[in-house]
């Protein structure tokens, strides 16, 4: 995948040098392995080593260059390989060595020169990390390096969106409402008198975000958009209570399934989805002027 996310996590990663790097490639194995499968070592003096993936008792080297010169990486290989047969070979028998750009077949055949099947993870390979994180753990690694929020919310909308498709064969058929919707007189159908204002001012700021979810939504097949569609309005109809509590309990399940510390960032993209759906005419009363619309 080539995304506007992906795209910025290329940037940020490619720009990280030195201690940096290591400190990075640090993190993130930390996200991948848990703090019990990725053992950490000092910075300096570490003999070599920058870690160690424990249940594959391989030993890490990061390199985060200014440039990608082919004399510099032979030589830091070549010092990196050293610490580890002398330090770390009899006890952690394999060795991964980690860089930031694009590796090249000269660099893939000096590591394998260096140690028969030892992995070279560049820049592809840190990317491919990254992506089968978890949304909370990528969110963590984008704020790690100070990657914008707004590159979040279309990836993150979009993980729901393909686990909801991904869900909804079983889902029957809904009929879709195509005429304006007077939002005003649907909030007060749908919220008790003293809600009504709260819940007119946070359709206002989560609608900034609506073009985003139907150029989402768009680029999906239309079949594929009707099982995303029915499957809110299945989930919605397995919820009780007033539409307020059944709106919550929705965004509750959904922001369960997607976060797992309740970030408030998250809730706000969950809610902008729904309420989107609301003002599509899927969830909750309609008004008289939906009802003509679907009696037509």
């Amino acid at each position: 995948m080539n995304n506007p996310l992906q795209n910025k996590f290329k940037i940020q990663v490619e720009a990280l040098s030195g201690f940096d790097f290591q400190d990075f490639i640090v993190e993130l194995f930390l996200l991948k392995y848990g703090s019990t499968g990725f053992t950490v070592l000092r910075k300096k003096k570490d003999k070599g080593c920058d870690g160690i993936i424990v249940s594959a008792k391989q030993v890490i080297a990061c390199y985060g260059p200014a440039d990608n010169d082919q004399k510099k990486f032979d030589k830091k290989a070549e010092e990196d390989f050293e610490d580890f047969k002398n330090n770390w070979q009899s006890k952690f028998p394999n060795w991964m060595f980690v860089v930031n750009h694009e590796v090249n077949p000269a660099q893939v055949i000096k590591i394998e020169t260096l140690k028969k099947g030892t992995p070279l993870v560049g820049i592809k390979g840190i990317l491919s990390i990254i992506e089968e994180l978890d949304s909370f753990q990528k969110r963590k690694m984008a704020k790690y390096l100070h990657i914008d929020s707004e590159f979040l919310a279309k990836d993150f909308l979009k993980e729901i969106l393909d686990d909801l498709l991904k869900n909804s064969s079983s889902v029957e058929p809904r009929k879709e409402y195509n005429k304006p919707i007077y939002i005003t007189d649907k909030v007060k159908l749908n919220f008790a008198e003293e809600e009504v204002q709260v819940a007119l001012d946070e359709y206002d700021i989560v609608a900034e975000y609506f073009s985003d979810i139907q150029d989402l939504i768009n680029g999906y097949e239309d079949d594929d958009i009707d099982k995303i569609k029915h499957r809110v309005v299945f989930d919605y109809s397995q919820t009780n209570g007033s539409f307020k509590e059944r709106l919550n309990s929705l965004s509750n399940l959904y922001l369960g399934k997607y976060s797992n510390d309740g970030d408030d960032e998250y809730r706000f993209y969950v809610r902008a989805l729904l309420i989107y759906i609301f003002e599509q005419c899927l969830i909750g009363i309609k008004t008289d002027t939906e009802n003509d619309s679907t009696a037509s």
